[in-house]
């Protein structure tokens, strides 16, 4: 025996059922769809938008495949970003070691070991994120874009 709950979406599925009734130019209701419909439905998609033929390239939206061009890895800016990190961690250790005597040290030794690994991590993920562009371009998949400075 279905539950209350189940017996309340069966009724209310039914409610809310309906058909399509087809009716031609002289009012007659047609079994089936017309042709002309049945076109006009495999042109269109539901939300009413055109749909997109092999001929016709897909436009990128916002920054989809349009992204900016990535810098070419470096050593410098990886030691600036790491050193950005390691006087922010420093900063955020030292105040959160509470009233010892050595909280500067306290904050100095994991700021210096997470810039130590912060250093080669960046240099990495900026390699890995240029050479992933430059297999774009390869691909055809991007076009290239001047840099701007």
């Amino acid at each position: 025996m279905p539950s209350r709950k189940q017996r309340r979406r069966e009724l209310k599925a039914k409610r809310h059922e309906y058909e399509f009734v087809y009716v031609d130019a002289e009012g007659n209701e047609l079994d089936e769809a017309p042709p002309e419909l049945l076109e006009q439905e495999k042109k269109e998609r539901t939300n009413g938008a055109k749909a997109t033929t092999a001929k016709q390239p897909a436009k990128g939206s916002g920054r989809g495949r349009s992204a900016r061009v990535p810098p070419e890895p470096s050593w410098s800016r990886a030691f600036k970003r790491a050193g950005m990190l390691g006087a922010v961690v420093f900063a955020l250790f030292a105040l959160s070691s509470g009233k010892s005597g050595n909280r500067y040290l306290a904050g100095l030794i994991p700021a210096v070991a997470y810039t130590l690994l912060f250093i080669p991590f960046t240099y990495y993920i900026d390699r890995f994120a240029y050479k992933r562009y430059q297999a774009r371009i390869a691909a055809g998949d991007v076009t290239p874009q001047k840099k701007k400075r």
